[in-house]
This record gives structure tokens, sequence and C-alpha cells, in this order.
């Protein structure tokens, strides 16, 4: 059983018909994201949401630094867009700075194997924009549960978790084979904190890069929310 299962969420309103050039004004039911407050893998320093995503644009990847052949090719993935957006959308005299170059962030959902200094092994292999973030099993799950991510937990019987904290363990021990199911979304985030649109790898590079310029653009009203206006 999945997380939104588990929790019988509200359904989703989700973004217009992106083929339709027509304007369109979208309120969802159920805003995707909210604060969270986890480790930098640069820095090892905690960061919030707020502090990440003001006045960027972000593609945001949930997954783990152990995975055999989907966070990798995701990443690699991710690093393309951002190159192809610079060369599509970085002359563009219109567009202020923080669009003319997006960031990307991994997050890692790997509350036991990931610290900063292995998620950062990870993330410099791709674009040096690409950041990671990793935490504990509460800073992990209210991430999760702000952007309503699935991700799997450790094959564990009652009476192994007992006798886990009975001795004092607090996660169970797994070795580096160890892979987790999660969900494979890439976000885009505003520079005003608030998702705009949400991609998957096999849409390809090409049709989500013209989707990036979409919201560059903003035809389809999803405005700035942020209080003061942009320099």
């Amino acid at each position: 059983m999945n997380w939104y299962e588990n929790r019988k969420l509200e359904k989703l309103e989700l973004a217009p018909d992106f083929q339709s050039m027509q304007s369109v004004s979208l309120k969802p039911k159920t805003q995707l994201g909210g604060p969270f407050r986890l480790r930098e893998s640069r820095t090892g320093k905690y960061i919030t949401n707020d502090e990440l995503f003001q006045d960027k644009w972000t593609l945001l990847y949930f997954g783990f630094s152990k995975c055999a052949e989907i966070c990798p090719s995701t990443l690699k993935f991710i690093s393309e867009v951002m190159r192809v957006c610079d060369a599509k959308y970085g002359p563009d005299s219109e567009l202020v700075a923080e669009e003319r170059k997006l960031q990307a962030v991994f997050l890692s959902i790997d509350f036991i194997r990931d610290n900063p200094e292995v998620v950062e092994q990870l993330v410099r292999k791709y674009d040096p924009r690409v950041r990671g973030l990793c935490g504990t099993r509460e800073e992990v799950d209210a991430a999760a549960r702000a952007w309503r991510v699935y991700y799997s937990s450790v094959d564990e019987t009652s009476e192994e978790r007992d006798a886990r904290e009975a001795a004092g363990v607090a996660v169970p021990e797994i070795d580096d084979t160890y892979q987790l199911d999660h969900s494979s979304a890439i976000y885009l985030v505003g520079p005003d904190g608030k998702m705009k649109d949400f991609f998957f790898k096999e849409m390809g590079v090409e049709d989500i890069v013209s989707r990036v310029g979409i919201h560059y653009s903003d035809i389809y009203g999803f405005s700035d929310t942020r209080q003061t206006p942009r320099k």
C-alpha cells in the first residue's frame, strides 16, 4: 500500500492541457509544496525551503544515492534540460537574471544511508547547479508529505522492529544494494517557491524545455506570489 492509499488524500486538480496555447487560470484545491528544513550536501548546513527556492527557478527531484539506474539517468536528464534551457532562453533579453538559468535540487529519501558527503559525491557528477539535500526520517517525511511524494520503507516485521528499538537502534541496517521505491516526478518550482508544473523523464527534453519556457512567460496565469517585486 502506498503513501496516497494510506492517507486518502484529497484528489488534486492538476495543471491544464499544455498542448493548448489558450491562457487559463488554475487555482488548485491542494497546492503541492510546503515548509521543510534539510541539510545541504555542499555545506552540510541546514537550509529551509524558502532559502532554497527564493528568486530561482528550480527542478526538484526525489531519489536516493544508491539507486541503481533511475536516479542517475534522471539526474543526467535534468542536467540536459538545464543545458538546453540555457541555450534557448539564456540570450533572451526580456528575461530577468533569475529566469536565465535553472537550478536543480536532488532531495534524498534515504535517511538511513545518505548523509551530506554521500549525496554530494552523487550530485557533483552532474551540472554544478544540482544541489543535494538529506535529513533524518522526520525531516525527510516532512518534505515528502509536503510534495505528496511516495517512497517505500525498509521491509521489516513488527518483531524485527521491536527488537531493533529495544536494542536502541533508531533505524534498520541495510547494505548498499538495498533499493527503495519512490515517485519519479520532476517538479518545476517558481521563484516564489510555488510549484508551477511537474514532468516525467519520458516526456523528453524538448517538450519539458518548451513547457519551462511557457512558465517563464507565464501565459497560463501562474502568477508570481512574492510580496516584493523582483529586481
